[in-house]
């Protein structure tokens, strides 16, 4: 399991996006963190190595669920804070998410199944002045 220690923002969004260019079209992150850990930050970075915007990104603990235009599909940023993993579901997720779309789930837990075949998980813990990342990539290929 890869950690790393991030001193600040700029270092969160940048570990975003380099994962980003590991993540196959289809893949699902999802994001274990306390309330301010920094999961939209790396969402922001993460859009960035896709090729969005990232100062489109905004927490989806209100809306539950952001679509974000990539130009090779969308990122879907859902938070399940609020609705608790049944909630995912009720918005018609697997209707929604195409195979060339990318998903980012905060307050994931271990909860699932989720509707990729490639999930990889991080978790973000506050430490000293900035943030530890963890993450595990998976083994298996993404779906086709």
């Amino acid at each position: 399991m890869p950690e790393l220690f991030l001193a600040d923002e700029e270092a969160t969004e940048a570990l975003g996006e380099a994962l980003a260019r590991l993540t196959p079209p289809g893949g699902t992150w999802l994001l274990k963190g306390e309330l301010g850990a920094g999961k939209t930050t790396w969402t922001r970075g993460f859009l960035r190595g896709l090729g969005g915007d990232p100062d489109e990104v905004s927490s989806p603990t209100y809306a539950v669920l952001h679509r974000y235009e990539c130009p090779a599909g969308r990122l879907l940023h859902l938070d399940l804070f609020r609705t608790g993993p049944e909630g995912a579901w009720s918005l018609g997720l697997e209707e929604d998410l195409g195979s060339s779309d990318w998903l980012v789930v905060e307050w994931a837990g271990a909860h699932g199944p989720w509707p990729t075949g490639w999930v990889a998980r991080l978790e973000l813990t506050p430490r000293e002045a900035g943030r530890c990342a963890e993450w595990t990539l998976p083994d298996q290929p993404a779906a086709p």
